[in-house]
C-alpha cells in the first residue's frame, strides 16, 4: 500500500567573488588523510562554490535549491593557481583540484566556499573542524570527507556534474546536507552520522546510512534513481522519499525505516516497512 506524500560569472568576476568571500585563517594545509581522499576526491571531481546560508537549520535549509545552472567549466590546471591558491583558499594537485584540508582540530570554523569552474576536495580531518557551512555549489565537481569527530556541523551543499559526501566520523555531518549534481553520493557510515535531512536530485541518488543512528532525519530524493541503504542500527529514523524512475531502499538495520518508506517511483522494491506512516 503506497502512500506518496554555475553559475556563469567572467573569469575576472569568479576570481574577484572568491577572494572576498573566503578567507581561511585557521585552514591548515597538510597531506590529506588516506581515509579521506580517493581516486574521486583529486581527479575525477570537480567544485562549486556559492554564497552558503548559515546556521544548522532543519528541513527549510535542506529543501532543494531550484535554478541550479550548469556550472562554466574552466581549464583546472590553468586556473586553479589563481582561484585557490592566490585566493588563500588551499593547494591545487596535478589535476587542477582546489584541495582544502583542515588538519588540525577545532580548525576551518568560517565558511569554506569551493572555487567555481574547477574540481574542488573539502577534507575535514582535525576534530571538530569545519564548523561552518560548506558550500560546493559552483565547482565543476565536489568531494567533501568529514573525517575528524564531530567535523561538518553546518550544511554541506554541492552541486556541478558529481559530489560525493563522505561522513567518515562519529557526529559528522550535522548539518542538512543538499545535493543537486547528476550524481549524489551520500556515506553516512559511523555513528550518529547525518542527523539532519538529506536532499538530492539528478540522475542518481545514493545515501549509504551504515552507521548507528545515521540518517536520523528525512532521506528525500527527487533523482531519476535512488538507491539507500539502512543498514545501521536505528538507522533512517524517520520518513524515507523518493520519485523518479525507480527507488530501491535496503532497511536491513534493526531497527530501521521506523516511519517507513514513501516512494511515488515508477518503480520501488526492496523494502518491507510499513508505508509512511504519519
Amino acid at each position: 500500500m503506497k502512500r506518496w506524500p554555475l553559475l556563469v560569472l567572467p573569469l575576472v568576476g569568479a576570481s574577484v567573488l572568491v577572494a572576498a568571500a573566503c578567507s581561511f585563517p585557521e585552514v591548515v594545509f597538510g597531506e590529506e588523510d588516506a581515509l579521506a581522499t580517493d581516486a574521486d576526491a583529486t581527479t575525477s571531481v570537480d567544485g562549486n562554490s556559492s554564497a552558503s546560508d548559515g546556521g544548522e537549520g532543519g528541513a527549510d535549509d535542506a529543501t532543494l535549491d531550484a535554478g541550479v545552472d550548469a556550472p562554466v567549466l574552466l581549464d583546472a590546471i590553468e586556473n586553479c593557481p589563481r582561484l585557490c591558491v592566490d585566493a588563500g583558499l588551499g593547494t591545487c594537485d596535478a589535476t587542477g583540484t582546489c584541495t582544502i584540508t583542515c588538519v588540525a582540530a577545532g580548525t576551518c570554523t568560517d565558511p569554506v566556499v569551493c572555487p567555481a569552474g574547477i574540481p574542488c576536495s573539502v577534507t575535514c580531518t582535525g576534530a571538530g573542524s569545519c564548523t561552518s557551512t560548506i558550500d560546493c555549489t559552483t565547482a565543476s565537481s565536489c568531494a567533501i570527507n568529514c573525517v575528524g569527530a564531530g567535523a561538518c556541523t553546518q550544511r554541506i551543499a554541492c552541486a556541478g556534474s558529481k559530489c560525493k559526501v563522505g561522513c567518515l566520523g562519529a557526529g559528522t555531518c550535522t548539518g542538512p546536507v543538499v545535493c543537486n549534481a547528476p550524481a549524489c553520493d551520500i556515506r553516512c557510515k559511523e555513528p550518529d552520522s547525518c542527523p539532519m535531512p538529506i536532499t538530492c536530485t539528478g540522475k542518481t541518488c545514493a545515501a549509504d546510512c551504515a552507521g548507528k543512528n545515521a540518517c536520523a532525519s528525512d532521506v528525500i530524493s527527487k533523482a531519476a534513481d535512488t538507491i539507500v541503504t539502512c543498514t545501521g542500527m536505528t538507522s533512517c529514523n524517520q520518513h524515507v522519499r523518493c520519485s523518479g524512475a525507480s527507488c530501491n531502499v535496503n532497511c536491513t538495520g534493526v531497527p530501521s525505516c521506523t516511519k517507513g518508506v514513501c516512494c511515488d517511483a515508477g518503480s520501488c522494491t526492496g523494502f518491507s516497512p510499513p508505508a509512511c506512516l504519519p
